[in-house]
């Protein structure tokens, strides 16, 4: 895929910006900034989605999962789904979500959740136990109580896709399959970023006034390229895929965040996970046997059937959290618990580079507001006084 781009047009003139990384965050850069005006290029190593954005388990986030343990992290997805489900409804599945609290839950956390749940703007409604297990017969009948929440089930890859058209549309360039290998910086200030083509080894480069990296678990080793230290907590998180459409809602077991504790239909498959595991490299792809089987073992307390059931495909994918350990020792062992909050960094004021600035932490499901944040400072750095539209035009 490589949209309104060529090799040649690499080399022209002087853009605007230059986002790297093809995710769902660099995609909705490049459609935010578009539609602000500025001359745009989107530079990805592999094709749209072909990084973490694509690899995890298509989970829109209500907020109600991280409601008791990352509260602002909880009120921006309530927000953020809401405009998403409007804005891109061809890359949504709005299936409902059911949050399941079980005979052997903590009612402590119960009372927790559901208060977390009010104070961040969340709606939920109790369902009695029969209307539940007649919505879902395929779990655990023994469920002491069942609360309905506005989750969805997206499509990344259909996502990122309609952002890049619709950036394309205003004059984005699409640089899918190349690789920076380096940004360019003259006498502390960013001017370029040379780049490889991965399919043909052809060097390039793009000049430009500023750069963003967007490119989740990858970011740190990018920023090195200029001289800037960016320090990641990356997460490696598997899933596993059942066959078969188990669950009609996502349903989520109602207890404090850990492994297999989610699982949502994606078309002929259910999909259960994840897992947590501390890695050092963004293209850890490791699904080792405990993980897999403590996901089945976890998702058959919601839904016993796939206590027996085999397992058509695991995969994994690198969470890339940012400054997200808490500063308690005794609770840096779970990373469930660590935070999914974003940052904007401007590493002009923050490392002296001007010209350079990244968007670290974040899930997919705030990934609009992520890019809106970060081209509120783009464009204030640019002198560019324009207002972001992107919680108003819808893409397809």
């Amino acid at each position: 895929m490589d949209m309104g781009s060529t090799a040649g047009t690499e080399n022209g003139a002087r853009l605007d910006v230059v986002v790297i990384g093809g995710g769902a965050t660099g995609c909705g850069m490049a459609w935010d900034l578009s539609l602000r005006g500025l001359s745009v290029a989107l530079v990805e190593r592999g094709e749209l989605a072909s990084g973490t954005t694509g690899r995890f388990h298509g989970l829109l986030h209500s907020g109600a999962r991280y409601a008791v343990t990352d509260p602002s992290t909880a009120g921006e997805c309530a927000r953020e789904s809401s405009i998403l489900r409007r804005l891109a409804p061809s890359a949504i599945d709005d299936s409902g979500g059911l949050f399941v609290f079980g005979g052997h839950d903590d009612p402590g956390y119960l009372e927790a959740w559901m208060d977390g749940c009010r104070r961040a703007g969340i709606p939920f409604t109790e369902l009695a136990v029969p209307e539940a297990l007649g919505r879902e017969p395929g779990l655990e009948p023994g469920i002491r109580r069942a609360f309905e929440v506005r989750d969805a089930v997206c499509n990344s890859v259909a996502l990122c896709g309609a952002l890049g058209r619709g950036a394309a549309s205003l004059g984005a360039r699409l640089l899918t399959h190349r690789r920076c290998d380096e940004i360019i910086t003259r006498a502390g200030r960013v001017t370029g970023v040379r780049l490889t083509d991965t399919t043909s080894g052809e060097a390039s480069e793009l000049a430009c006034r500023l750069v963003v990296i967007a490119a989740g678990p990858w970011s740190g080793r990018i920023a090195e390229s200029a001289g800037v230290r960016l320090s990641l907590d990356l997460v490696r998180g598997t899933m596993v895929a059942f066959r078969g459409p188990w669950v009609k809602a996502a349903v989520n077991r109602l207890s404090a965040p850990g492994d297999g504790d989610i699982i949502l239909r994606r078309g002929r498959v259910s999909i259960a996970g994840t897992t947590s595991v501390v890695t050092a490299d963004p293209d850890d792809r490791t699904v080792d046997d405990w993980e897999v089987e403590r996901v089945q073992e976890q998702i058959a307390a919601l839904v016993p059937g796939l206590a027996r059931e085999q397992m058509v495909h695991a995969w994994a994918g690198v969470r890339p959290l940012y400054d997200a350990r808490p500063r308690d020792a005794a609770a840096d062992g779970n990373p469930h618990s660590w935070s999914r909050d974003f940052t904007v960094l401007d590493h002009g004021a923050r490392d002296g580079v001007d010209g350079l600035v990244s968007i670290v932490g974040g899930k997919l499901t705030s990934f609009r507001l992520m890019a809106e944040k970060t081209s509120d400072v783009v464009c204030e750095k640019l002198g560019a006084p324009a207002v972001c539209r992107t919680a108003e035009i819808g893409i397809s």
